[in-house]
Formats: structure tokens, sequence, C-alpha cells
């Protein structure tokens, strides 16, 4: 059903902003894909398309329902407990929030991307030839080569994880949103991080919801997989990127195009990777093969099974939790899709749903 959003800034206030104008590009940026410009008439998914896609959704025990396109919303429902009003889980699509984060702590310069985290922040590491070398991209890409270490009580019990990799080098899925927290915490200066996501990236976007949850006895916030948030907020910050991918935000400056497109550009370690959301770019078989044995078998389950999927566009990209907690991005379709599940069913499959959405798709 089609809503019109009064809580904090109502993502229907923003978009009659934000569809009015076309954001600044940046020379030197990844190329972006052919999309379709703002007078195109694209008519989106059909009503058959999305009742598929949305009886698959509540089979697998699905809690919340959004499809936007164009920034209408399509259908919005809530079962199997959710409501508009609940804060969802989001597990590990916390990262997508970290992970843009890090681009917009750059882009204010507390940090060079590529600068060694010793350098300025985590000092302990500087007499360990290893660890002086992990830049703040190899924590934001999961390639700064630590052993992943569970049962923390805080941020500070992350720096003696054991060195595997050289940075860079290897991708293992593991704490180094955590490692990055403390590091930019410590740049910051007095301020708290969870005070700098909300100043920098939530308030611009009218996000009010989103609270924090099983925090470390330190008191640190888990930024690895502990946040919730409505579903509605939640779409918010996918407009904001799919009309920053498509050049068309003209909504709050939050962070200059070359450093938004860091976020979503993938790695040599893993190339459908980006910082910390999971793009639809092809890896070689024999890099996958690697990736799947050092992180029990994520790229084959993760993110292949859309890889190999060629109804679904290459600009595909995703944050996505445990137990099925999925915001889709697709800015050549104009999509924005939010899917949230109880912690209880993990049974959830991106491609059946995505498949039942897609079908008969008229551009």
């Amino acid at each position: 059903m089609n809503t019109v959003w009064r809580t904090g800034l109502s993502l229907t206030a923003l978009l009659m902003v934000v569809l009015l104008g076309t954001a600044c590009g940046a020379s030197g940026s990844p190329a972006s894909p052919t999309l379709p410009d703002a007078s195109t008439p694209v008519a989106g998914p059909t009503p058959e398309a999305i009742a598929a896609a949305k009886a698959y959704s509540t089979s697998m025990g699905g809690q919340t329902f959004l499809v936007l396109h164009r920034g209408r919303v399509l259908d919005e429902s809530y079962t199997n407990g959710g409501s508009a009003d609940r804060i969802q889980l989001l597990a590990s699509a916390t990262k997508g929030f970290t992970g843009m984060l890090g681009a917009i702590a750059a882009a204010d310069g507390l940090f060079d991307l590529d600068e060694p985290v010793a350098q300025r922040a985590l000092t302990e590491w500087r007499s360990d030839p290893m660890k002086a070398r992990i830049t703040y991209r190899h924590l934001l890409t999961m390639t700064s080569g630590l052993r992943d270490l569970n049962d923390l009580s805080g941020w500070l019990d992350y720096l003696p994880a054991p060195v595997d990799y050289p940075g860079g080098s290897t991708f293992v899925y593991s704490g180094d949103p955590n490692i990055f927290g403390l590091a930019l915490e410590r740049r910051l200066g007095g301020e708290a991080v969870v005070d700098y996501l909300s100043r920098r990236l939530l308030q611009p976007l009218g996000i009010t919801s989103l609270r924090w949850a099983s925090n470390f006895a330190d008191g640190h916030p888990n930024l690895s997989g502990s946040a919730y948030v409505t579903a509605r907020d939640w779409t918010k910050f996918g407009e904001f990127i799919r009309l920053t991918m498509a050049s068309r935000w003209t909504g709050p400056a939050i962070l200059p195009r070359p450093f938004f497109d860091q976020v979503f550009t993938g790695n040599p370690a893993h190339p459908a990777y980006g910082f910390y959301w999971w793009l639809k770019k092809p890896v070689p078989p024999a890099l996958a093969a690697t990736i799947d044995a050092n992180n029990k078998r994520q790229y084959s389950q993760q993110i292949k099974p859309i890889v190999d999927q060629a109804m679904i566009p290459n600009d595909f990209v995703m944050a996505k939790g445990a137990y099925g907690q999925q915001l889709y991005v697709i800015p050549s379709l104009e999509l924005t899709v939010v899917r949230n599940g109880p912690a209880e069913r993990n049974t959830f499959a991106d491609v059946e749903f995505l498949t039942r959405l897609l079908t008969g798709f008229r551009r």
C-alpha cells in the first residue's frame, strides 16, 4: 500500500526534494551503470511479482516487506509480528551503516583510507611489523588479515588478535568493524562513534529509530551486528544510496561522490565486497575457492547465487544480515527493497526472493 510517513523526516517529503535535482558527479570515480534519466518512465515490478515475492518472504517468517520504486511505496506489509513502529534486528546488515561511516570519516579528513591505523590511532600496533601496515581500507573491506575473535568484552580486546595474512591480501569475515570503531573514536578526539554516526548520517537522513543492542561490556556498540531500526527508516538509507548512485541526490550534503563510490567498490581480495556491502561483481574461481575456504563457504552462500543470476542487474548492492535482514538497492531499476525476518529462522534465500520480484519487470 502507498503510505505517507510522518515520523521524523518523512521519506515522502525527503523524496519530493531529492527527485528534483542531480547530485554532482566525481571525476575518477568508478564507472556508473547505464541508468534511466529522471524523465524516463520505468513501470517497475508487476503486482503479480510483488505478490509472489511477498508470499515467499512471509512463508519464510518475514516480518517486514517494503518495495519502493522511484521513491514511491508500491507495497508495505508487516506479518509474523512485524509492524511499522517495531525496530528490527539488522544483524550483520548493521555493517552497511558502519561502512558508509568509514567513507564519511575519510571525507571529513579524520584519516586517509590508505593510512596505517597505527600511525595516529592504534599506536599499540606500531611495534608489530604486520599490524603496523594495516590500513583503514583494510579494516573497512575485511582484509586486515587479523584472525576472527569471538566472545570479547570490548573494543580493546580486539587489539591482541593474531595476524594470519598480510593486510590487503586475504578476505576474512571478522571483527574488523569494531577495530575500525576503536580507531575512529580515537581520531574523533572525544566524540563517541555513535554520536558521530547520528550527527553525520542518521540525522541528515531523518533516521530516528536506530538503536544499539547487545553492547560490549565496555559500553561500545557492536558495529558488526547490533543495530536495530524500523523498516521505514532503513529505506531512507537505501534511497540515499540509490539516488546518489544514480547522480540524483539533492538532499543534505553527506559526503563527496568519490568517497561514496569507495563504499561500493570491490577489492582484489574480494571483488564482490565493498566497505561491508555485498556487490554483484564477478570473482575468479580460484579466488572464490580461497574466500570460501577461509570463511566457511561464505562466498558460495552469500553472493555467488546473485552474481550468477542474469536477471539481477550488475549495479545491485546489498546490506545483508543473518535471519534474512536485507536491504537491496538496484539503481538501474530504481528499486529500494527492505525485508526483515525473525531471529529464529535463517532459511531465507535472496535469489528465490529477487527472481520472484523481478519476473516480468516492466522497463
